[in-house]
């Protein structure tokens, strides 16, 4: 599965989305209890899928699905299936999204694919997209290999340590993989959970492996999809606070260099101010409103198991860095608010005083003119 992650540019009010235009799919539960397996009973962030048809690339056949999330998140994923391959041919098919590929009578680079599918479909929904703002123009790009059976059979000792080199070639979509240094085949499996003695799930930051957990896969893949969903709302975020946070440096630059201090309503610097101030307040609510919900992202019922595949998926992704950068800008905002209002204050006060000595002096006017007049 290659999954492409896209943001939309705004929320998705999935109400809105126009039926006629989409081949919705829908998804019948599992009403049959599975011992040993995952479950949980509620989620975060459930998405739409929709069919988006099949594409065959360099000669293989590939089913694309669209997933469209509240958040302004859409996925874009090409699955194929393989029989038969030995460990170098599988390697090759997980490296396949990283050049140029045949698409008809003419040769692209994979990813221009899903880019297309991406455009076609957020130009289809593009009425249920509200708040809109600049979207993030990179997508978030990830691959999940699920091992239904294999010849040996193995079981997730052999992953970790038997075959780990090999396992790690996977992982990372290493070609030459017997040249893998140890440190980095440890650190490509040291993520990974075993339900029982014949599942595994690997998750590296190229790609993630599953073997022997077919029937609960898919819950699986959606806690991966979570996490880079996060991983891509906050890159989003970080670059919206950056742009944000550079045009307010540039306004109170322009105000503590520029001309003195005026009347408030007669004053273009206190307009500046007041507009500046705003905006710096609510996109720091906005923005504190969405990591609150990104930090609650999942509310889960008691399955510890997602759970843990969820935190180690974050772990590798690195999102609590992202995390304490998007904090340590909303802090940034906190403080160019206040010097903001601070300004707005001062020019608050000037014009204060002008209207105490225009309504001093217009006194000492009337005054005058009553005693000329008595005169």
């Amino acid at each position: 599965m290659f999954q492409y992650f896209y943001d939309s540019g705004g929320d998705i009010v999935l109400e809105n989305l126009p039926k006629e235009k989409l081949k919705f799919i829908e998804r019948t539960p599992q009403k049959t209890a599975r011992l040993l397996a995952p479950k949980y009973e509620a989620i975060w962030l459930k998405p739409v899928e929709v069919d988006l048809g099949v594409r065959e690339i360099s000669g293989i056949k590939f089913s694309v699905t669209g997933k469209i999330f509240p958040v302004g998140v859409v996925e874009i994923c090409l699955t194929t299936e393989f029989t038969g391959k030995s460990l170098d041919e599988l390697i090759e098919l997980v490296c396949m999204n990283e050049g140029r590929i045949r698409l008809k009578d003419s040769e692209v680079e994979f990813d221009e694919i899903p880019q297309q599918i991406f455009a076609g479909l957020k130009s289809a929904i593009q009425r249920a997209i509200v708040y809109p703002y600049p979207p993030f123009e990179y997508p978030e790009v990830y691959t999940v290999i699920i091992l239904r059976n294999t010849e040996p059979k193995l079981d997730a000792r052999d992953f970790v340590k038997k075959f780990a080199k090999q396992t790690a070639g996977i992982l990372r979509g290493e070609r030459e993989w017997e040249l893998l240094s140890e440190k980095e085949v440890e650190d490509s499996l040291r993520f990974y959970l075993s339900y029982t003695r014949d599942d595994v799930v690997l998750v590296d930051w190229y790609s993630a492996l599953m073997s022997g957990n077919a029937d609960y896969a898919e819950d699986l893949v959606r806690m991966i999809e979570l996490a880079k969903i996060q991983l891509l709302e906050l890159k989003t975020y970080d670059r919206l606070l950056d742009t944000r946070i550079e045009r307010a440096y540039g306004s109170l630059r322009s105000v503590f260099t520029g001309s003195r201090v005026g009347v408030a309503w007669l004053s273009r610097t206190y307009r500046e101010l007041s507009r500046t101030a705003s905006e710096l307040a609510e996109l720091r609510v906005e923005v504190m409103d969405y990591v609150g919900d990104l930090r609650n992202i999942l509310k889960f019922t008691g399955e510890w198991y997602l759970g843990k595949l969820y935190r180690a998926a974050s772990e590798r992704f690195r999102i609590g860095d992202w995390l304490v950068l998007v904090d340590k800008k909303l802090d940034q905002l906190q403080e160019l608010y206040a010097m903001a209002m601070e300004r707005v204050d001062v020019h608050r006060a000037t014009s204060l005083e002008f209207l105490v000595i225009v309504l001093i002096v217009s006194l000492v006017i009337l005054e005058v003119l009553m005693v000329l007049q008595k005169i």
